[in-house]
């Protein structure tokens, strides 16, 4: 095969982007994928860019699609995260906003006991139900926990039910930061 049809048959994508630059970049060549954090707790996307990825024909890949395992409903209040953990710094992850944020785990540990699944699986049934070009990243090194968000794609929430978590969703405040948010604020090695 040829370079330029090797080159036909690849993709490429952005992480982080904004709509706009997400637009820009497409119109030079368009793009496969655009890459961000995004889950239950951090849809700041909805608003822009998943919208222009779904006009453009753009795939979705989210990472972190659990808020570093925050939605598992398995986050303790006083763990303590150590050496290249990132929860370390995500402010989400300091006790009081873990606390603040239990109305969150409360709804989908609710829509867990109606579907006989788990938090993690209602958290990933809700993305896999919102849009077929969301294609969530699955970060684990367990494999009951591998074996767990598997089980994801048998939760089949019902449209009555998506639309209770999108109306429950609304009236929920989260607390503390984002991963690149928190991250950026750490001190810069020279």
């Amino acid at each position: 095969m040829s370079l330029s049809a090797r080159a036909r048959s690849w993709g490429w994508g952005q992480s982080q982007a904004t709509e706009d630059e997400v637009r820009r970049a497409h119109a030079v060549t368009p793009l496969t994928a655009v890459q961000s954090e995004y889950s239950i707790m951090e849809r700041r996307f909805e608003k822009d860019v998943i919208p222009a990825c779904e006009e453009l024909g753009i795939g979705f890949v989210p990472f972190s699609p659990l808020a570093s395992g925050f939605l598992s409903g398995k986050v303790e209040a006083d763990t303590e995260y150590v050496g290249d953990d990132v929860r370390r710094v995500i402010t989400r992850f300091d006790p009081r906003n873990i606390a603040a944020n239990q109305p969150l785990l409360d709804l989908i540990t609710g829509f867990a006991q109606e579907n006989g699944a788990t938090p993690a699986q209602i958290s990933l049934a809700w993305m896999l139900h919102k849009n077929d070009f969301i294609v969530p990243i699955l970060g684990s090194r367990q494999l009951d926990r591998i074996q767990e968000n598997l089980g994801a794609a048998e939760v089949e929430l019902t449209d009555e039910q998506f639309s209770r978590i999108e109306a429950e969703l609304a009236s929920i405040q989260i607390h503390g930061d984002r991963t690149d948010e928190d991250i950026a604020k750490l001190p810069q090695r020279q």
